[in-house]
């Protein structure tokens, strides 16, 4: 075996350290007690990255004690980094408090999967909670989108100083977004409700509702905060042309059914929707707001959130809903809006148009030597017209290009049978 010279007195002193292992069982106290080691000084004789660590200002108390055994096994382990257990379960090991949380229905990812390293520093750093970053900062390694919110001109006090723990929990939460609490109760901690802050909401009871209805948490273009795109009547204050006063008995019911409120002024969407052969759920305009914002929202359409985003909130069954990966993927990054009439249309699957036109519209290649499609190709399996569905999912499927079926051979057989070959 070759050893670092500069590693050599270190492999001396852990191999007489061993040897307590092999002498007789009545002599094993008083061999432990003749070969006891200093762990922080051996280790690092080798691990010299580890002591630039230890050294920094925040230490984790193992590290900084020299109890390199109570994390690491010095032979051998079955985990990566001589761990005596996987990172999880040690870290919960010493951290209660953390367990304690888990059973909590929001588990941040990094905490679902066991990647307490992907945050914290296992030996020492220069933050706080041993993170390896400081607050914006490490969220951003993630959250893409943090950077794209730096650059907006009126940023929320908790977010541009950093803070993000005040306003989410950084392991499980009991609340969507791994929020400190439901709502607008989040905000109530720095924004009670006053005669200042009723007067400005048109004396709504609006501590009531969700303040992201109309406020982004994070950042914005616009002043106090309001989502970019802003609904006519809310820019203006008109809240009456929609709601009942303020100070009637139920001051957010409508002032008229949803699908006449919004007929007023988006009549073409609703008789859209109400009309179709294939509406969306949201039939006859009778549910506008499952998707749109009646004040302020991300974008265009006042959508509640990006279009693939809202449609997968739904969409998206074990998947966006649960937290768990999800069967619908985006087809080649494109907007769902791209394939599928966001209202409702004349074909099945809510589909813009017949699924040759569509798809040729990005695949002009492949449909120039394309298999025989069209009202006068049936397809045997079920009577159909044949057409890009009837080989490839639009989302998914279990092979390559989509396919449902593996394309060397297995998907022309389930059609052409007379020319499959016994195995």
């Amino acid at each position: 075996m070759n050893v670092p010279r500069r590693c050599a007195p270190a492999l001396a002193a852990l191999l007489a350290a061993s040897a307590w292992w092999l002498s007789p069982i009545g002599a094993g106290a008083s061999a432990l007690a003749a070969t006891t080691v200093d762990q922080g000084e051996v280790c690092i004789a080798c691990h010299d990255d580890i002591a630039s660590e230890v050294g920094l200002p925040v230490a984790h108390p193992p590290a900084r004690d020299g109890d390199c055994s109570s994390c690491h096994k010095p032979h051998a382990a079955r985990n990566a980094g001589l761990l005596l257990e996987r990172p999880a379960i040690l870290c919960v090991g010493c951290h209660g408090e953390i367990a304690a949380e888990l059973d909590r229905p929001m588990l941040h990812e990094p905490v679902a999967e066991g990647r307490c390293t992907d945050c914290h520093r296992p030996h020492g750093g220069s933050h706080e909670g041993l993170l390896a970053a400081p607050g914006v900062d490490l969220c951003a390694t993630c959250h893409e989108v943090v950077a794209d919110w730096q650059t907006r001109p009126n940023r929320h006090s908790p977010f541009r100083n950093g803070r993000c723990a005040d306003c989410h929990e950084p392991h499980a939460s009991e609340h969507p977004r791994l929020a400190t609490k439901s709502g607008g109760a989040v905000c109530a901690k720095c924004h009670p409700v006053s005669t200042k802050f009723r007067s400005v909401h048109g004396g709504y009871p609006v501590e009531q509702a969700d303040c992201r209805q109309c406020h982004d948490p994070h950042a914005s273009a616009q002043a106090g905060l309001l989502q970019p795109e802003v609904h006519a009547p809310f820019a203006e204050g008109d809240c009456r042309t929609c709601h009942v006063a303020s100070g009637s008995q139920a001051p957010f019911e409508l002032n008229q059914t949803q699908d006449r409120l919004c007929g007023e002024c988006h009549a073409e969407a609703v008789e859209e929707n109400r009309s179709a052969a294939f509406p969306h759920v949201a039939g006859g305009g009778s549910n506008c707001a499952a998707c749109h914002n009646p004040h302020a929202g991300q974008g265009q359409g006042l959508l509640h959130s990006r279009t693939n985003e809202l449609c997968l909130s739904c969409h998206d069954p074990g998947g966006s809903a649960s937290g768990l990966e999800g069967r619908f993927e985006t087809h080649a990054d494109l907007e769902c809006s791209v394939c599928h009439a966001p209202h409702g249309g004349d074909r099945p699957l809510l589909l813009a148009e017949n699924p040759i036109e569509l798809c040729s519209t990005c695949h002009s290649h492949q449909h120039a030597i394309t298999h025989p499609l069209g009202q006068g190709v049936l397809d045997p399996r079920n009577g159909q017209a044949m057409d890009c569905l009837s080989c490839h999912g639009l989302h998914e499927a279990a092979h390559d290009k989509y396919l449902y079926r593996d394309g060397r051979r297995d998907l022309c057989i389930g059609c052409h049978k007379s020319k499959g070959i016994p195995r």
